[in-house]
């Protein structure tokens, strides 16, 4: 009976250790950023969980207030950037559109 006690225990402990490595959502960290590779809504959902366990870390007392500040204030500046890059993006599909609309009205071809 204690073997099979162990056992699970064991078979939890490797499992606890193990599943972070094979899950499919791997963690951006702050280098990575600015990395166009990782696609923006990616990045963009990195930064606001980021922010969020700032948040409830400070909240639960685990940050002092000085490091809080810090990590938020790093983390914000962080989504002003992707926000910033995201309107760029958005822009020139607006751009887009209106060369295309523009080209249609004057019966040219696309």
């Amino acid at each position: 009976m204690i073997y099979i006690a162990l056992l699970f225990v064991m078979m939890v402990a490797v499992l606890i250790t193990v599943l972070p490595v094979i899950r499919k959502n791997e963690l951006i960290f702050l280098d990575d950023m600015s990395d166009k590779s990782v696609p923006l809504e990616e990045r963009k959902r990195s930064v606001y969980k980021t922010l969020g366990e700032i948040e409830f870390d400070y909240k639960m007392n685990k940050l002092s207030e000085k490091d809080y500040k810090k990590l938020n204030n790093l983390y914000r500046q962080k989504a002003v950037n992707l926000l910033k890059e995201e309107k760029e993006k958005s822009g020139d599909i607006d751009q887009e559109i209106e060369r295309k609309l523009s080209r249609l009205q004057k019966g040219e071809i696309l």
